[in-house]
């Protein structure tokens, strides 16, 4: 197929939406139903003539829990007594909004992911919600995208298309690249060293591409959701990587068997396993657009903070496009240079922000430095 079919292809999917597909996936809760009916409206308005799927990964008013086909209104608990104002207008604009709205069968949260949150890890959830809506795909392109993120403009259509035909090498597996966000895809080569943690926030593609993609995640077990809880680190494992208590964030468990499939050499057994991290770098240079979530004007209320201006943390730890671009220009000699420009601002960060001798150090100035000044002012 040639580029210029497919831009006029991407231009006619910006017009109104009629061969995309949305899949808003994620919970439907009392709590969230206005903020979700807003966002699905929103997609409604955004592209007249989209496919609009919201695939449910739980929701704690249905009438019964084991719908795993299409619902409808009648299936859900409307009753006065039950449902306001708000609520109720809620649910109408989101059956009027969404072509299709599934509950995906039942699944319960894993442990938190690392020791420093205690929030439960609900990547089975997620799993279940998206397998569910891509079974109801039928448009050429699709957006699987989590239910409480949206993008207010259709920047992200031009984004794709202008970076996606940058040059393939052999890594390449995709149909055509897939768009997805800068935001925890991490960089493997600086302060987290976890190779095929590509970001799983939203998938923009060829719909076949992404249905393939999910095809191959396989549910977590809870043995590997406290792997850490019971086995030791890897040697040379920094202190941000030994937050972890998964055995491979949940990232790598959706992206990495897709590729194992094609490259069956590749291997990752750790979530710091670096044995493969180049060709990491080359897969993700192949077959993803790592998009900036400002530059395509998104909105997530509980990251919003990070969409507005990534902290230097923040910025450091996770892959741009402007970094992969260097990679594709030229893979074989060009990686080097970016491991070794990486791995600099990784290792400035680390031993400002996270070594504990810098920081015992730090603090003792600070003492000095107010003794210093009570001493003067005495």
């Amino acid at each position: 197929m040639s580029a210029a079919f497919i831009i006029k292809e991407l231009e006619g999917l910006a017009e109104d939406g009629a061969q995309l597909s949305i899949v808003m996936q994620g919970p439907l809760l009392k709590t969230n139903l206005n903020d979700c009916a807003l966002i699905c409206r929103h997609w409604r308005q955004l592209f007249s003539q989209a496919e609009i799927i919201f695939s449910v990964s739980s929701c704690d008013f249905l009438k019964s829990g084991n719908h795993i086909s299409g619902l409808f209104p009648d299936d859900f608990v409307t009753t006065v007594a039950e449902f306001d104002t708000i609520k109720r207008n809620s649910l109408k604009v989101l059956f009027d909004c969404a072509d299709i709205i599934v509950k995906a069968r039942d699944e319960i949260p894993l442990p938190p992911i690392k020791n420093d949150t205690n929030s439960l890890n609900n990547i089975n959830l997620q799993i279940e919600s998206a397998r569910k809506g891509l079974e109801c795909v039928s448009r050429k392109y699709t957006l699987r995208i989590r239910s409480d993120l949206c993008f207010t403009s259709k920047k992200f259509i031009e984004i794709y298309k202008n970076n996606l035909f940058s040059p393939r090498g052999k890594y390449g597996v995709f149909s055509q690249k897939v768009l997805i966000s800068e935001t925890f895809t991490i960089n493997p080569i600086t302060l987290y060293k976890m190779p095929f943690h590509y970001s799983d926030w939203f998938h923009f593609g060829l719909s076949k591409d992404i249905k393939d993609l999910w095809e191959c995640v396989s549910k977590i077990s809870f043995s590997d959701s406290v792997y850490y809880q019971s086995n030791n680190f890897l040697k040379n494992t920094n202190l941000l990587e030994k937050r972890f208590l998964i055995r491979l964030a949940c990232e790598q468990y959706i992206h990495f068997p897709y590729f194992k499939k094609s490259f069956p050499h590749l291997e990752l057994d750790y979530h710091n396993d670096t044995k493969f991290v180049k060709e990491s770098l080359y897969i993700m240079a192949d077959n993803f657009i790592v998009a900036n979530l400002r530059d395509m004007n998104a909105y997530i209320k509980k990251y919003q903070h990070i969409v507005r201006k990534m902290s230097k943390h923040t910025r450091i730890e996770c892959m741009s496009q402007a970094i992969l671009d260097e990679i594709i220009e030229d893979p074989q000699s060009n990686i080097d240079k970016v491991f070794s420009k990486q791995t600099k601002i990784s290792n400035d960060r680390m031993f400002w922000a996270h070594d504990r001798r810098t920081a015992l150090f730090r603090r003792f100035i600070k003492k000095v430095n107010r003794f210093l000044a009570w001493y003067r002012n005495s």
